[in-house]
């Protein structure tokens, strides 16, 4: 994404989730890295986010969504499966 699309490091609406996984091409994982990134830099921090941060995007994209919110152990599997690929 080139600019920031949420407004609040606390909510996410569903437009704003919407926008997320479309740059990310329906990628969850990469969505949230994208939004955690974003909440980074709202923050007022250039550091990439570590696994935690994803993961709080992620919970916060699904509950956008109205989805189940995601296992912390089975977004970490995913971590994993992605760097063997």
């Amino acid at each position: 994404m080139s600019t920031i699309a949420i407004g609040s490091l606390t909510y996410l609406s569903g437009t704003e989730a919407d926008a997320y996984l479309a740059a990310a091409s329906g990628d969850e994982v990469l969505a949230a890295y994208l939004l955690a990134k974003d909440r980074n830099l709202l923050d007022g921090s250039t550091a990439e986010p570590d696994d935690t941060e994803v993961h709080h995007a992620l919970f916060l994209l699904r509950r956008a969504r109205g989805s189940e919110p995601p296992s912390f152990d089975m977004f970490r599997l995913e971590l994993r499966r992605r760097l063997a690929a």
